[in-house]
């Protein structure tokens, strides 16, 4: 035996036992459900796949016989897959539907199960009896392909959506009247439409949904008859509402002094979660209200009131913003009232008191110089003005020396207050200032300090006895 000969014969073996392996990967088995039919009806059968691996595994069922026949399942899958667990079974039922079959007879279709993970692929054997072609149109069968597309891909309720119906009439059958049925969740429909022989068409249709219709996805099935007849098989196709939202300013109402701002949030989506933001102040804010209440948050530098959206039943949600700039009126209004009363009641005299020239004895104060000043702030000359002032128990007037400009015109002795001078001014112009002064001396050295009683003016003012006391003189080292 030749070496060429011996490669052939190991090859061959080893192709047997690659051939053994993938036919024990898996089994296929078909069982007719329906399989006599019309030429107008539908066949079934029970696909059962044997899984004999032990990992689970993906499989794809090839169609075969286009175009004369079309396969597909319940819901529709494109391409068919089934998976089957590990050294299990599973099962799927395979709809045969003839397309351009016009004669009774038996027909045999060979469908592939392939293995996908590594290719492996079984033939098995699909038989299906056509008993009848009474059906047929002029010896056609009725094969119209309808294909549907919806713009736009993501619709909004609020907008109109475009149903297209690409009709391909695929003989010369000349059909006077088909139905065309749409039905949906979202609505139903029915359009009347002819067709004739190869005849290619499309169908536009135009709906209006309800503007408030919540976000979904959803199928569209359409199906053609011919009369009452189905001639074109039901086709799924899925659309998808679009969820909005929209956000508005209410139109702002005024008044004095007074705005009232809105803004109105709105989603077809009621568990629509967001936020509004408006810009606002510090300064703004001490004049503004919210309703309902809102946050202020800083972004940015920026300032913002801050509200989160919470849709009521009609999927609204509204909020409001006062400015309320009244109290700035009133607050301005009193402020003038306050310094009207204050200048319309306040003592046209002023008086001040201060020391000066403080005399040191013995570690303490022995004496120093008061100073008494009495001005006019009022715009009219005041007369008859009457000063006193008051030294304690502990010191006493050097009367032997100067006394200012003026010489007071009575001394007193108050049994608590000590020492009373008085000063009587004639008259006083607008503006005019009078400075009276004199000096105290301690009848002994006095340590820390000596607080001296405040000055008082008195005088008539009209029917008015005005008072005016000055302030009080720390006198101390």
């Amino acid at each position: 035996m030749s070496k060429i000969t011996h490669f052939f014969m190991l090859l061959a073996v080893f192709l047997l036992l690659i051939n053994f392996a993938y036919a024990a990967s898996f089994d296929v088995k078909i069982a007719p459900i329906k399989d006599q039919i019309s030429v107008d009806d539908v066949a079934e059968f029970n696909v059962t796949i044997q899984n004999n691996l032990d990992t689970g595994e993906d499989f794809i069922i090839k169609k075969a016989g286009y175009p004369f026949w079309d396969m597909y399942t319940k819901p529709l899958q494109n391409p068919i897959s089934i998976t089957v667990p590990a050294l299990g079974s599973a099962s799927i039922n395979l709809f045969v539907h003839p397309l351009y079959i016009t004669s009774v007879d038996t027909y045999t279709l060979s469908t592939g199960v392939i293995l996908e993970r590594t290719g492996q692929e079984q033939k098995v054997p699909v038989t299906i009896g056509i008993k009848s072609t009474s059906v047929l149109i002029n010896g056609y069968v009725p094969t119209v392909l309808a294909t549907t597309s919806v713009t736009p891909e993501k619709i909004d309720p609020r907008e109109n959506a475009v149903i297209r119906i690409a009709l391909s009439n695929q003989n010369v059958i000349n059909y006077t009247n088909l139905t065309i049925k749409l039905e949906s969740k979202l609505f139903k429909d029915e359009v009347y439409t002819p067709l004739g022989p190869k005849e290619d068409k499309t169908i536009e249709l135009t709906k209006k949904l309800n503007p408030m219709t919540v976000p979904q996805h959803d199928n569209i099935v359409i199906a053609i008859f011919k009369d009452e007849r189905l001639i074109v098989n039901p086709t799924v196709k899925e659309i998808e509402i679009a969820e909005y939202y929209v956000q508005e300013e209410i139109p702002k109402e005024e008044s004095f002094l007074k705005i009232k701002k809105g803004v109105e949030v709105f989603s077809n989506n009621p568990d629509h979660k967001g936020t509004i933001k408006i810009e606002t102040t510090p300064l703004k804010n001490l004049f503004t209200t919210t309703q309902p209440r809102a946050e202020i948050v800083k972004e940015n530098k920026k300032y913002y009131l801050l509200w989160d959206v919470q849709l009521d039943q009609n999927r609204t949600f509204k909020v409001y913003t006062i400015e309320n700039y009244r109290p700035i009126i009133v607050i301005i209004t009193m402020v003038i009232a306050v310094l009207s009363l204050y200048f319309l009641f306040r003592s046209p005299i002023v008086v001040r008191k201060s020391i000066a020239n403080v005399g040191l004895s013995e570690g303490g104060v022995s004496g120093a110089k008061v100073v008494v000043r009495v001005k006019n702030r009022s715009s009219k000359q005041i007369v008859n003005i009457e000063v006193m002032d008051y030294i304690p128990h502990i010191a006493h007037i050097e009367k032997d020396l100067s006394i200012g400009s003026m010489q007071p015109h009575a001394f007193l002795t108050h049994p608590k207050k000590g020492v009373v001078i008085k000063w009587a001014i004639e008259s006083l112009e607008a503006g005019d200032e009078r400075v009276l002064s004199y000096r105290m001396r301690s009848r002994l050295s006095i340590l820390g300090e000596f607080n001296l009683p405040a000055a008082s003016a008195r005088c008539h003012v009209g029917q008015r006895v005005i008072i005016s006391n000055s302030n009080r003189v720390t006198l101390g080292n």
